[in-house]
C-alpha cells in the first residue's frame, strides 16, 4: 500500500492525487526504489523476504483489493445508503485501480525480478537492461546471465540481512563465530536446481568438467556475483579459495585425488583452504616459502611449517588444504643449487586433510577488525603432519607450474567480483545523494558529488574492459601469453574499487563507516586484495 501512489496518476476534478508522472525528487520525495530500500533496511520481519521476492504480485493484489473495496462503496452510493455524499466518485477510482492492477501483472511477466530497481545496476553488467561489450557470447551464456540476474533479485538481495541475522543468532546460541547460517544450504539447493552451479569451470583442454562457458562469459557472471561478494559466490559454489582448488584438482589431480576431494567440493558438501603465505618471509615471492615436505622411507611425506592468511581454514566445513612447500631430501632444509631454474623447481603442492594429526589452528586473523566468519583466515601450524605420497599434486617441484595454471583465471574472478562490488557501491551512492539535502539543495546537485559519480563510472568501465580483455586473451592464447594483461588487472581492479567505495562512504557520511551498510566491509575487502 505504501508504494501505491507511485502507480496512480493525478485525476483533475476528483480526489485522486497520485505521483505517477511527477518529478518526486524535485519535490524532495523519495522515489519508489529509494522508499523500498529504506523500508528494507529498517524493517525487521522474516515475512518481508517472501513479500519482496514477489513484489509485483503483492502490488497488483493491493490494487485489486482496493478496487473491490471501492466497488462496495460505489454500490452503496447507488443504493442511497453510503456514508458520504461523494461516495459516487469511487466509480472512476474502481476502474482506475483495476486497470493499474492489470498493468502491474502484465509488467511482471517481463520485470518480475524481485525488488524493483533496488539492485538493478547503474549501467553496470549487473543491470538487466545494460549493454554488454562486444565480445563473443553464446546462447547458453545469455540464458545463464538472465537466470542469475533473476536469482540475485529473488533470493540473494532479500536474504542478505537474513544471513547476518542468522549468523548473529547462532553465534549467541553457540558462543562461536565459526557457525554456518542455514540460509546457505537452503539457497544452494535452489541455485543447483536452477543450473547456477560451478559456473567458474570454464572451457579447458585439461578436463571435461567445464560448464561450456569461456573466461569472458564467466567474467560477466562473476561481476554479478560480486555484487553480494560475501554471499552469492558461495551460494553458486563459485567462491574462493574453493574455485581455485577445484580448478587445480580438475587440471592436475589424479582420478583418486579427484574422487576423494574434487567430487565433494563440486557437490558443495565440503570446503577447502589454500596454505602458501608465511609470517616469517615475504611470501609475495614464493621462492621464499620455508615450509618443508620431507619424503619418508615408508611412502609418506612429513610436513613442517608455519602458515598464515590461510583463507577458509576457520570454516567448520573445511576438510582439505592444498599446501605449498619445499620438498627436502636428507637433513638439509636449504636448496643445494642457486640457479634460477632450480629456484622455480623447489616448491611443490600437496593435499593435506584438515583432520590430519599435527595440524593446529593457532588463531583466526582479523582484517581491519573483521573476522570474515564463518569463512575466516587462519594462522596454522603444521608439526610433523604425515600424508601419503599419493597426495602430491603432479610431482615434486611442480608447485610453480600449478600456481601459474591456477592464478590466471583466479585473478579474473577476483577482479570481476571487485567490479561488482564497485558497481553496487556506486548505486548506493547515487541513491543516497538524492535522499539527503545540504544547504537547502539535494546533495546530488553539488559539483563535487557529480564529479565523484562521473569518475566512478569512468573508472569502473575502464577496469571492466581491461579485465575482460585479459579474460579474452586467456581464452585465445592461454595464461602464459596473457600474463601481462593479468598482471595489469590485479593492480587496476583493487585500486579502482577502493576509490569508488571510498567515495560512496564519503557520500553516506557517518552511516558509511558503521555497520548499517555493507560499504565498510566492501572497502576492507578491496583494500585487502590491493
Amino acid at each position: 500500500y505504501l508504494c501505491m501512489p507511485y502507480y496512480i496518476p493525478s485525476a483533475p476534478g476528483t480526489p485522486i492525487r497520485g505521483l505517477l508522472g511527477v518529478n518526486v525528487r524535485k519535490l524532495g520525495i523519495p522515489d519508489k526504489a529509494q522508499l523500498l530500500r529504506s523500508y528494507i533496511n529498517n524493517a525487521n520481519t522474516p515475512a518481508l523476504e517472501d513479500i519482496l521476492a514477489h513484489f509485483h504480485y503483492h502490488m497488483a493484489l493491493s490494487f485489486f483489493r482496493i478496487a473491490a473495496i471501492g466497488q462496495g462503496v460505489y454500490k452503496r452510493s447507488k443504493q442511497g445508503n453510503a456514508s458520504s455524499a461523494r461516495a459516487n466518485m469511487f466509480g472512476a477510482f474502481v476502474e482506475l485501480t483495476a486497470q493499474i492492477g492489470n498493468s502491474v501483472m502484465e509488467d511482471a511477466a517481463e520485470a518480475a525480478r524481485g525488488i524493483p530497481a533496488e539492485c538493478e545496476g547503474v549501467d553496470g553488467l549487473g543491470s538487466p537492461g545494460s549493454f554488454l561489450p562486444r565480445f563473443k557470447f553464446s546462447k547458453k551464456f545469455h540464458k545463464l546471465r538472465s537466470e542469475l540476474l533473476g536469482f540475485m533479485q529473488e533470493h540473494i538481495y532479500p536474504n542478505e540481512r537474513v544471513l547476518h541475522r542468522q549468523h548473529k543468532e547462532l553465534t549467541e546460541k553457540t558462543g562461536s563465530r565459526w557457525v554456518v547460517p542455514p540460509i546457505f544450504e537452503k539457497l544452494k539447493a535452489v541455485a543447483k536446481k536452477r543450473g547456477l552451479w560451478n559456473l567458474f569451470l570454464t572451457k579447458s583442454k585439461h578436463h571435461k568438467l567445464d560448464t561450456g562457458l569461456t573466461n569472458v562469459e564467466y567474467s560477466v557472471l562473476c561481476e554479478i556475483l560480486g555484487r553480494s561478494v560475501w554471499f552469492a559466490p558461495e551460494i553458486c559454489n563459485c567462491s574462493a579459495p574453493d574455485t581455485g582448488n577445484m580448478e587445480v584438482l580438475a587440471m592436475y589431480g589424479t582420478k583418486q585425488q579427484q574422487d576423494r576431494w574434487l567430487t565433494p567440493l563440486m557437490e558443495g558438501k565440503i570446503r577447502s583452504c589454500f596454505a602458501m603465505t608465511e609470517p616469517r618471509v615475504a611470501s609475495s615471492d614464493a621462492t621464499n616459502i620455508q615450509t618443508t615436505i620431507t619424503p619418508t622411507s615408508d611412502g609418506h611425506y612429513v610436513i613442517n611449517g608455519h602458515k598464515w592468511w590461510t583463507s577458509g581454514a576457520m570454516d567448520p566445513r573445511c576438510k582439505l588444504c592444498i599446501l605449498m612447500g619445499r620438498v627436502v631430501k636428507g637433513s638439509s632444509s636449504s636448496s643445494s643449487s642457486s640457479s634460477a631454474s632450480s629456484q622455480y623447481r623447489q616448491q611443490s603442492m600437496i593435499l593435506v586433510p584438515m583432520d590430519a594429526e599435527g595440524i593446529t589452528i593457532k588463531r583466526p586473523l582479523h582484517v581491519f577488525g573483521y573476522d570474515d566468519a564463518p569463512h575466516g583466515h587462519a594462522e596454522v601450524i603444521f608439526n610433523n603432519v604425515k600424508v601419503p605420497k599419493e597426495n602430491m599434486l603432479v610431482g615434486e617441484g611442480k608447485g610453480f607450474e600449478i600456481a601459474q595454471g591456477r592464478l590466471g583465471p583466479g585473478r579474473i574472478h577476483h577482479c570481476m567480483r571487485l567490479i561488482g562490488m564497485a558497481e553496487r557501491a556506486l548505486e548506493m551512492m547515487v541513491h543516497r545523494v538524492q535522499l539527503r539535502t545540504t544547504f537547502k539543495v539535494p546533495i546530488a546537485m553539488h559539483g563535487g558529488i557529480e564529479q565523484a559519480i562521473a569518475l566512478s563510472r569512468i573508472e569502473i568501465d575502464q577496469c571492466r574492459l581491461l579485465t575482460m580483455q585479459a579474460a579474452e586473451m586467456i581464452d585465445r592464447v592461454g595464461n602464459k601469453l596473457a600474463r601481462q594483461q593479468v598482471a595489469m588487472i590485479k593492480v587496476a581492479a583493487p585500486s579502482m574499487a577502493t576509490k569508488v567505495i571510498d567515495r560512496a562512504i564519503q557520500a553516506f557520511g557517518g552511516m558509511g563507516v558503521c555497520q548499517d551498510t555493507f560499504l565498510a566491509y566492501m572497502w576492507v575487502g578491496a583494500r585487502t586484495l590491493r
